[in-house]
């Protein structure tokens, strides 16, 4: 199944041409890649692409731009905590700002890559290593069984209560957007599961 590899970085050129991301793209085949240089471009795309399955990798510093990697990794969270984000930079990560590093640690599903010392097949490990992940997260999977029974995808899920019903294409958005909505439904989800557990071992 396809998915979006996203390059934010001022040192690439626009499109694949650039050797890194070329070379990946040979790796990864089933990669639908774009690269933004500007980085509100690149948050922008993001953001409109909250849908898809997506990878990130996201340059730490910009040249020239008032918007810098950081700013970029928050906006993108404020939206989602699903999305996976590969930091790049040039630099060692002990030279970043301490508080940089503190939002970077505290963050879930991001990674860093060394641009002076990291490889295309270390960059393909981080990819394949995500990929692994969307093997056991409910939206990913919900996405599978969705594009393999098509006729599911009107079906009711969820209701709120005296209020909207969502069909299983709908709760697929708002997982993804984590909305309250999806994370309402992903909680009472996880509660069924852990039910069912403790019930199956009685």
């Amino acid at each position: 199944m396809s998915f979006k590899l996203v390059f934010i970085d001022d040192n690439m050129r626009e499109g694949v041409n650039h050797p890194f991301v070329r070379a990946i793209g040979k790796l990864q085949t089933d990669a639908e890649i774009t690269v933004c240089q500007d980085p509100q471009i690149g948050l922008q795309y993001v953001l409109d692409n909250l849908n898809s399955k997506m990878i990130v990798f996201l340059d730490y510093k910009f040249d020239g731009y008032g918007l810098q990697g950081i700013n970029v990794l928050k906006q993108i969270r404020q939206r989602t905590s699903l999305l996976y984000i590969v930091m790049m930079s040039a630099n060692a990560i002990t030279q970043f700002a301490a508080t940089d590093i503190i939002e970077m640690i505290n963050e879930d599903y991001i990674w860093f890559f060394d641009r002076n010392n990291g490889t295309v097949p270390r960059a393909c490990e981080l990819i394949t290593e995500i990929k692994h992940l969307w093997d056991v997260r409910f939206d990913c999977i919900l996405e599978q069984w969705l594009v393999r029974h098509p006729e599911d995808n009107n079906k009711e899920a969820y209701s709120e209560l005296g209020g909207k019903t969502y069909t299983w294409e709908d709760i697929l958005v708002e997982l993804r957007q984590q909305t309250p909505i999806g994370k309402a439904f992903e909680g009472k989800l996880n509660e069924f599961y852990i039910y069912q557990l403790n019930r199956s071992k009685k």
